[in-house]
């Protein structure tokens, strides 16, 4: 029955497959073109606020203008880097427990049928069950920043 749809199978992936490169091909083609227009366009804004800015401050004081601002923008694109960098680290950190909790859940689990066939086995996992929902159940919280306000 396998051979009789892994031609079926082998050609709708294929036929997906390739339409989905002629699409992010298509997309990269257009986007670039996007891209460099707006480069150009924002030259020509910047010489234009050059002009204005020399014709009413002199031409020394445009350009110190223009870089300032330059700068105040790329120091501003750097902390909302640092931002989403951090937000981006906190949810990973977040996943992994859950991910880890969810591993230690499977393999308890996984390990049950062999723990309750040995009395053994079962008079030691009674109080590692106990100790690990003992310290879920405990875990401190972290103080909320809003407790004063």
């Amino acid at each position: 029955m396998l051979k009789l749809l892994a031609p079926l199978l082998s050609s709708a992936v294929s036929g997906e497959f390739g339409s989905a490169v002629k699409r992010a091909k298509r997309r990269a083609v257009f986007l670039s073109l996007i891209g460099i227009l707006s480069v150009i366009g924002g030259i020509f804004l910047l010489v234009a606020g050059y002009i204005a800015l020399a014709e009413h401050f002199g031409e020394l004081h445009a350009a110190l203008i223009l870089a300032g601002g330059a700068f105040v923008l790329a120091l501003l694109a750097y902390i909302i880097m640092k931002i989403s960098e951090a937000i981006v680290r906190k949810r990973q950190r977040e996943r992994s427990k859950v991910d880890t909790s969810t591993l230690l859940t499977i393999a308890a689990l996984a390990a049950a049928p062999t723990v309750l066939k040995s009395r053994g086995l079962l008079m030691l996992a009674v109080p590692v069950v106990a100790f690990a929902g003992l310290s879920l159940l405990t875990k401190k919280k972290k103080p909320s920043s809003n407790d004063g306000a």
